[in-house]
């Protein structure tokens, strides 16, 4: 029962510096110079007429149904980024709640990790162009896990993408500022950044140059930031490998046709003719900037019991892991014609994504014994808040319908917080649950 009402005086301790910084920067103004749209799905405010441009062909790309023809599998997941990002509109969580989700798989012997790609992985596909137009006589059946000696699966929901240009935009340093023991943290908070590679300065490689967007060498590591775990680096990988894996596309970085076995395509299926399927990353770019230039989710005006909340919410230490407050750099993307534009709109912005991207242990009750990078079975990236007000399904598989679940679930660095929540009053915790959906 959270029967145990927090005394007034601790609650009290946070009011002034809750008062001052609007819990954390942020005053649901809805002034549009921090990247919040003013609808949802609507594109970053502040865009210039040939950025808007660039987030229309890329939404319309977003959702379209790709062809055998254009690229589609052998094995896919959906025909089209939006029918997995969908709810409540385009670039949003998985619209058939859990019906999409992705089951992730790997293979552990003595002590490494694989990603079992001669057995069809990283992650399972559903579908073959067998049943397909285009797909010819292709008998290619979809993928089963088989059981394996040491095989670790994962199902993992569809997270929504907004403000994701926003996300890129944070310098590392941002990030790694806060991870460990910091002195404004209660002291079972740690967090780590977990790492990948800088995969934008290998286009340099191809058609174009990403190199200007982060002035850093090519292959050099990266602070991750997507991804459940915090395992991709940069949105760029972010479009380019989803592309492949839960479409069948195949890009100049994300060569590889998936197959059951990881083996040839047998004769017969019908595949696209421009092996890697998306020339010149056209389609890629496409995707790319619509996630790259889609807003941060607009969050409600606070009501006095919601800025109440958002006083509990510091207090009992959520804000230890949701940290409110980014700070964006200098951001450019690549243009269709191979050059590089700055997006003023991305750049030098306060944020408000309450998520430190860092990766914590959330205890045992959420181990799913995949290893990510850095990140083992127990471990999860701060999942940002912002957005919360549209979504219906919480943690990494959704199988928390609601926040009050979805905080009983957390554990380990987690643990003194939902012990906490678990201590307030009806009142309290009414307030708190009202600031945290406002989001």
């Amino acid at each position: 029962m959270k029967n145990t009402i927090i005394a007034f005086s601790v609650l009290a301790s946070f009011t002034a510096a809750a008062q001052q910084c609007n819990h954390g920067g942020h005053n649901h103004s809805h002034s549009h110079g921090n990247g919040q749209a003013s609808v949802i799905g609507a594109p970053v405010p502040g865009l210039t007429a040939q950025q808007q441009a660039l987030f229309a062909a890329g939404k319309a790309a977003y959702e379209k149904d790709f062809t055998v023809a254009e690229g589609l599998g052998p094995l896919f997941n959906r025909t089209s980024c939006a029918a997995c990002h969908g709810t409540p509109v385009t670039g949003g969580q998985d619209p058939e709640i859990t019906a999409n989700n992705v089951t992730h798989f790997m293979i552990e012997n003595q002590g490494n990790w694989f990603l079992a790609l001669e057995f069809g992985g990283p992650v399972q596909q559903l579908r073959s162009i067998a049943t397909e137009p285009g797909g010819a006589s292709c008998t290619m059946q979809p993928d089963v896990v088989a059981p394996l000696p040491g095989l670790r699966t994962s199902s993992r929901h569809t997270p929504p993408v907004f403000g994701f240009g926003l996300l890129d935009a944070v310098p590392d340093a941002e990030i790694l500022e806060y991870q460990g023991r910091k002195p404004w943290k209660d002291p079972s908070v740690i967090g780590f950044a977990n790492a990948g590679i800088e995969l934008e300065a290998l286009v340099r490689l191809q058609a174009f140059s990403f190199d200007i967007t982060r002035k850093q060498p090519a292959g050099i590591g990266r602070v991750g930031r997507f991804g459940w775990k915090a395992q991709t680096a940069t949105l760029w990988q972010f479009t380019t490998e989803p592309f492949n894996i839960e479409l069948g596309v195949s890009t100049p970085f994300f060569p590889r046709e998936n197959t059951p076995n990881g083996g040839p395509v047998p004769a017969g299926c019908g595949l696209a003719s421009a092996q890697p399927n998306d020339t010149g990353s056209a389609n890629s770019l496409k995707l790319f900037h619509f996630q790259a230039l889609l807003g941060a989710p607009p969050s409600k005006p606070l009501t006095p019991r919601a800025r109440y909340g958002a006083v509990i919410f510091q207090a009992v230490g959520c804000a230890d892991c949701h940290r409110a407050k980014l700070k964006t750099g200098d951001y450019h993307m690549a243009n269709p014609d191979g050059s590089v534009q700055r997006v003023d709109a991305l750049s030098d912005k306060e944020i408000f994504p309450y998520s430190d991207l860092l990766v914590h242990d959330m205890g045992p009750g959420l181990e799913d014994g995949r290893v990510m990078g850095r990140a083992s079975g127990r471990f999860w990236r701060t999942t940002p808040l912002w957005g919360n007000r549209f979504k219906n399904r919480y943690l990494h598989d959704g199988r928390a319908t609601t926040i009050d679940q979805a905080i009983d679930l957390h554990g380990g660095e987690s643990a003194r917080s939902t012990q906490l929540y678990e201590q307030l009053s009806p009142q309290q915790e009414a307030a708190l649950l009202e600031f945290i959906e406002g989001l």
